[in-house]
């Protein structure tokens, strides 16, 4: 009877080692912290999806306060940025999203008056939606965060 709870306690542990193992692996940080490549891009003019490879070149990277933009590796625009909590996503880009889905905004420059540029961060992906899609002005750009950043 000892062997079995021991075999048990042993399966349990084993369980138990494996799952946590697993969970942390699968972690993603939600941070926009980091340097993000393009990926993909799409507007309501021009339906269809750009997609971009690996090493193309155009990133963006994001530190505390901070951002610069590259066009080719060449550095293109930099200054500060920040993001703020920001719920009217559809009413701005005349789409309907999924609830909790980008509910912030990003502000570059601190150019508050600007056209709204709303982010969400899924996994390894940054994605940007801005312009209203009802009157062909609408786009979005998908980035994925650099391997040396994950």
């Amino acid at each position: 009877m000892k062997q079995v709870m021991h075999l048990a306690c042993l399966a349990v542990f084993i369980i138990f080692f494996v799952s946590c193992k697993k969970q942390k692996a699968q972690n993603t940080s939600t941070s926009i912290i980091g340097s993000w490549e393009l990926r993909q891009t799409s507007a309501a003019m021009n339906p269809v999806v750009n997609n971009y490879s690996e090493g193309n070149g155009n990133i963006i990277k994001f530190s505390e306060t901070n951002y610069e933009m590259y066009e080719n590796g060449q550095l293109k625009k930099s200054g500060p940025y920040s993001v703020l909590e920001d719920t009217t996503v559809e009413e701005t880009v005349c789409l309907v999203f999924p609830d909790g889905q980008f509910t912030n905004r990003i502000i570059y420059d601190n150019d508050y008056n600007a056209s709204k540029i709303f982010l969400e961060i899924s996994g390894n992906k940054l994605s940007f939606v801005s312009g209203c899609y009802a009157v062909d002005a609408g786009h979005r750009s998908e980035y994925e965060r650099e391997l040396n950043d994950r």
